[in-house]
């Protein structure tokens, strides 16, 4: 995931890899995100793969061009945390179609394939470090509470680099204080592992399209019939449920008090 700033305001935002080139267009059509288990802080691992990732990991043509904001080493682990968007995916997915035929040939977007929103930014971990930030995120977690939570207003945001440019669409404000209290627990951990913490002044968004480059001015001016084109959707409902941990291959999951 990458760090990603708006340049305009002085608040940043979500946790991605750093990426710079981009190939053709990927496929709007994505894998579903991972099933939610019943037990809090339940793993979903991935089959057949060890504690070392892969040689071909920092590839960037095995990544749609994209490339990491730090350089991969065998034994570190890029982890996260994240809330995913499961409700009003659908809903998404149809904008990320029609906001991609408008604005081209004008400008190239791509949809982004995982739908969530960030609330931590990419930082590593050694291998024998993840079952104790697991256990450390369970406990701080436990008695988190979920809440049903809407999506309005897009955003147009860049990475550090201005590499790469971003439209996102925020979480309603009326929902900041609810999401920030997850977010302090997230903070807690981070800091007790001596890992970088969210931004200071954090808004909250889940991003759905990018593109190469510093676009802000062009996605700026067409922001507006965007954002009419988003509204002529309905509500988008955003159900605050479980919050996950992608860790390399592994996801962890923290089923949220109801």
């Amino acid at each position: 995931m990458m760090a990603l700033v708006d340049y305009g305001n002085s608040s940043s935002s979500e946790s991605d890899e750093t990426e710079n080139k981009a190939p053709a267009p990927i496929s709007l059509k994505r894998p579903a995100l991972p099933a939610a288990v019943s037990l809090l802080g339940s793993k979903i691992t991935k089959p057949a793969e060890d504690e070392e990732q892969e040689d071909d990991f920092d590839n960037s043509e095995l990544h749609g061009g994209r490339i990491r904001s730090f350089k991969h080493e065998r034994g570190n682990w890029a982890t996260f945390v994240y809330m995913p968007v499961l409700a009003c995916a659908e809903q998404l997915e149809d904008f990320q179609i029609e906001a991609i035929k408008r604005l081209s040939p004008d400008l190239e977007l791509r949809a982004n394939e995982s739908l969530h929103l960030s609330l931590s930014k990419t930082v590593v971990l050694q291998y024998h470090q993840i079952d104790e930030f697991h256990r450390s995120l369970q406990q701080a977690l436990h008695s988190c509470v979920g809440f049903n939570s809407t999506l309005n207003l897009l955003r147009v945001y860049t990475n550090e680099e201005r590499t790469r440019t971003f439209l996102a669409v925020q979480l309603d404000a009326a929902y900041g204080t609810k999401m920030s209290a997850l977010l302090r627990p997230v903070d807690l951990v981070m800091r007790d592992y001596r890992l970088a913490q969210f931004y200071d002044n954090p808004s909250f968004h889940v991003s759905l399209l990018w593109c190469v480059g510093d676009q802000q001015l062009l996605l700026q001016d067409k922001l507006q019939e965007l954002q009419q084109l988003l509204e002529d959707h309905e509500t988008l409902k955003l159900a605050v449920r479980e919050l996950r941990c992608k860790c390399g291959n592994k996801d962890f999951i923290f089923k949220l008090k109801l």
